[in-house]
């Protein structure tokens, strides 16, 4: 191994210097910056981009949405452009996913200052993307009809609102979770900023369309309840649109889309509903269980699959299959399995880490004037790279040419970075830092970059820190410090402008793929959302723009929240009817 090393370093240095060589015709950001000493020190520069990627990500991403966005003006209002590029790639359609994952993060927003200018578009937004979902559940589809509710598995529409009939990966069955999680998200946002909304007659038809009880359903987050509680066990495609299956991200965020549903359902005194889904959620917690590959020591995307099962759609199904940690979201937070600071999620994050690592010849680039991979990088500690889908991917953003083609993503590589705040954030609410044999790997890899041990040899296999522990603190100095390594690789490869495309060259650097990829932004501000509220927990920032309304203590036992009426358990919420 050791007489391999000298070779494998030059054939990367080769490979590196090739790559400065092709010609490109997009402005973007060099590979290699420059030498200076402000060059050298990444972490104001960090902080300096990020500031200001965050007032560019908000504005492409609403760029991409009607009504307003200047890239989809001619798109029907409620529209989530996946894309303004129309051709090599297409990807000017709107798919359920993306949306849903779209609308959440403008819930955010919203929730941040519901009395700004920018609420009032967002609310504009958010009630077109409303009564678009409620069009779009009854358009006929080759998935299906809204009759028996099969056509809410259908995975994209055109931009004008028409069923999308060419060949696809079909049925994809996040979709109806992922609307109906940001759907509930909206409702509670927009009921705590009106207050006086539950009790009046206003608020019996703005909650109609939304959710009311009567069968066969009619309102749009009820009708994705049933879909999904009767047919989670179901096969369809996966977020990548590639394997049939039963997998991993699809069954996290169903299982969240019941558990906050059957607190919904039991709020509007849908009492048998609410029983229904949340006996419906406990069976999906016995089956998530399947996923753990004790073999392969982490996670799998799907089961039996040939490939490793390895991928991205594992931390992003960790991600949005549970509520953010400090956040508005005040929905329980029992019941939820393979949260981000699980052990499961931890070991998972370093294995693909690791493959991707070594995966992409771009992640072996000098890095702030500097060669970073030498001996010692070879078996270096947990740190930011560039993250791609899975190990096998076969896509470079316009094809399937050969195999390994793919390239590392931009959501993929942020959606790491939040895993990491948001496991800091774990571990400053709960003040203790529990290590257990299944996830010290993970944490031995953190802390590699220390002088800190971890644990005494051998490692006991549980063992908790407090906060009067040095490794407390480390622990959560790391976290935060590799969170940012993962930012800075999306800064390093970012355009000039900031601008964000769906991928970025394995080999190069550059910008590749579907342009302005609204996903792509989505997950950077969620990123940043998450690393606020660490920030803020820990005492080092104030309370920023995504933060501003955000508790520092935040209640965890709340289920669910009418205007100013906090319950703290689902037998004695108060209910309403449609009626009342």
């Amino acid at each position: 191994m050791m007489l391999l090393i000298p070779f494998i370093l030059v054939a990367y240095v080769l490979l590196y210097a090739f790559a400065l060589t092709v010609p490109l015709d997009i402005a973007q950001q060099p590979l290699l910056d420059g030498l200076s000493t402000e060059e050298l020190s990444p972490a104001p520069r960090l902080d300096t981009w990020l500031k200001k990627e965050e007032a560019v990500a908000v504005d492409r991403l609403l760029a991409n949405i009607a009504p307003g966005g200047r890239n989809a003006q001619d798109a029907t209002p409620g529209t989530v452009v996946a894309s303004p590029s129309r051709e090599h790639p297409d990807y000017y359609f709107q798919w359920v996913r993306d949306a849903a994952i779209t609308m959440s993060s403008l819930v955010d927003l919203y929730a941040d200052d519901p009395a700004s200018p920018l609420a009032a578009h967002l609310l504009e937004i958010l009630d077109a993307y409303t009564s678009l979902q409620h069009t779009l559940q009854r358009t006929v589809n080759p998935s299906g009809t809204f009759s028996d509710l099969s056509g809410l598995g259908e995975p994209k529409f055109h931009t004008d609102g028409s069923a999308f009939t060419g060949s696809w990966g079909r049925p994809q069955r996040d979709g109806p979770a992922l609307r109906a999680i940001a759907l509930m998200q909206y409702l509670h946002a927009y009921n705590a900023s009106h207050p006086t909304l539950w009790s009046s007659e206003e608020g019996v038809e703005w909650f109609k369309t939304l959710y009311e009880p009567s069968l066969p359903a009619q309102s749009i987050i009820k009708a994705d309840l049933e879909y999904i509680s009767h047919n989670w066990r179901e096969s369809g495609f996966d977020l990548w649109e590639e394997v049939r299956g039963l997998h991993f991200f699809t069954a996290m965020v169903q299982l969240r889309a019941l558990r906050e549903g059957a607190e919904l359902a039991a709020a509007f005194g849908d009492v048998g509903a609410s029983s229904w889904y949340r006996s419906q959620a406990e069976d999906m917690e016995v089956f998530l269980e399947e996923f753990w590959d004790l073999k392969k020591g982490h996670i799998v995307e799907t089961l039996r699959s040939k490939r490793s099962g390895l991928d991205c759609g594992i931390l992003l199904g960790s991600l949005h299959g549970s509520p953010l940690e400090g956040s508005h979201q005040n929905v329980r937070r029992d019941g939820h399995i393979f949260l981000p600071h699980s052990d499961e999620i931890l070991v998972t994050l370093l294995a693909l880490t690791r493959d991707q690592r070594d995966r992409f010849p771009i992640n072996f680039a000098p890095r702030d004037g500097l060669l970073v991979h030498t001996l010692e990088a070879v078996t270096m500690p947990l740190q930011g790279v560039g993250i791609g889908r899975y190990p096998e991917d076969a896509y470079n953003g316009y094809g399937s040419s050969t195999p390994d083609a793919g390239n590392p993503w931009f959501l993929c590589t942020t959606s790491a970075a939040e895993v990491l705040y948001r496991t800091a954030t774990h571990i400053q609410e709960s003040g203790r830092l529990h290590v257990r044999e299944r996830g010290a790997p993970f944490w031995e890899a953190l802390l590699s970059a220390t002088d800190t041990e971890l644990l005494p040899s051998p490692t006991p296999p549980d063992r908790t820190y407090y906060p009067a522990d040095q490794l407390f603190n480390t622990t959560l100095a790391r976290l935060k410090e590799v969170g940012g390594s993962f930012l800075d690789v999306v800064r390093r490869h970012a355009g000039d402008e900031g601008s964000l495309s769906e991928q970025f060259d394995r080999v190069t650097g550059y910008e590749t793929g579907a342009r302005d990829l609204t996903w792509s932004y989505g997950a950077l501000l969620q990123a940043l959302l998450a690393q606020d509220i660490t920030s803020v927990l820990s005492g080092q920032a104030q309370l920023t723009h995504f933060a501003a309304h955000i508790s520092k203590y935040p209640e965890l036992a709340v289920s669910f929240n009418i205007g100013n009426r906090t319950s703290m358990d689902s037998a004695c919420i108060e209910t309403r009817t449609s009626g009342s």
